[in-house]
């Protein structure tokens, strides 16, 4: 502070000086400084303490904003709505899948109704072809155990040959 000081009183001496004198002489005296030794410590301190209090104020206006706009609240209505739809829509899908599976099982009823009874093997028969699909294929039985009253079509000797 003593270097202030003694900066004003050169100023406020030059000024009378100029004031007082009609002569064109040296108004501000131009020596250099040598001995100037810059004060680290304190503009470290100094800048610390500023740069505390301007982060201070802004972060409690931010605070202060983020409380006032409800931003948790509106998060979690959000997240809320967002889980509802989803629910909302595997449901929805749960039902679309279960009538389609209905659907299907008519569908499959119906063709199996109308399949010719020709083509609807007994169980215990086995189809056998030379050529899938060409000629007329062999029947045969799978096992000869099959048969429980002996006079059934599929278990008759002239349906094995």
């Amino acid at each position: 502070m003593s270097r202030e000081r003694d900066a004003y009183r050169n100023i406020v001496e030059n000024a009378r000086k100029s004031f007082g004198s009609t002569q064109q002489e040296a108004i501000y005296d131009m020596t250099p400084q040598t001995n100037i030794k810059p004060n680290y410590v304190a503009a470290v301190i100094w800048t610390s303490v500023v740069s505390a209090l301007v982060c201070s104020i802004f972060m409690g206006f931010l605070l202060y904003l983020v409380n006032e706009s409800n931003i948790e609240e509106n998060l979690t209505k959000a997240a809320n709505h967002a889980v509802y739809s989803l629910e909302q829509m595997v449901k929805q899908q749960n039902i679309e899948i279960q009538t389609l599976r209905a659907e299907n099982k008519k569908i499959h009823d119906y063709l199996k109704l109308w399949t010719p009874i020709n083509n609807r093997l007994p169980p215990g028969v086995e189809e056998r072809w030379k050529i899938k699909g060409y000629g007329v294929p062999r029947y045969e039985t799978k096992s000869y155990q099959t048969c429980q009253e002996p006079g059934e079509l599929w278990c008759s000797e002239s349906f094995n040959e």
